[in-house]
This record gives C-alpha cells, structure tokens and sequence, in this order.
C-alpha cells in the first residue's frame, strides 16, 4: 500500500459520508478509479453501512463502529 492509498483510506469514511470538499471528493474518485485494492475497499464500506442501514433499525452498541473500524484497518 503507498502512501496516496494510505490517505484515501484515512479520508474513506467522510468521503462515504458525503462531507468531503469538492476537490479532495474529485482525488478520491480518481484514486479510486485508477486502485482496483481501495475501489474494493470503498465497496465494500459501502455495502456494510447500506447491510447496517437496512438490518440495524434500533442502535448499535457503544463502540461497535469503532470495532468495525479497527478491524478493517487491520485486514487492510
């Protein structure tokens, strides 16, 4: 993983979340277009938040996100 990777997925959740600036939200699609591994990867954050969304109607429990996160970052 190089270092322009390494930022994209640092910056994956605000992108996914839709709050990055115009400029840093046109790198990011780029990136990904041009690194079948972080295009993966976007996808497959995707499909667990809309997974998430569809079959977790009450809460999650404190600190499962960042379970999530961690785990993620470390099979990454």
């Amino acid at each position: 993983m190089n270092e322009d990777c390494r930022d994209v997925l640092d910056r994956l959740e605000i992108y996914l979340d839709g709050e990055t600036q115009m400029d840093l939200e046109a790198a990011i699609q780029h990136h990904l277009q041009d690194c079948p591994p972080c295009l993966d990867r976007a996808e497959f954050e995707r499909e667990l938040r809309a997974l998430v969304a569809a079959k977790c109607r009450d809460c999650a429990p404190p600190g499962l996100l960042a379970r999530v996160r961690i785990r993620l970052r470390a099979a990454g």
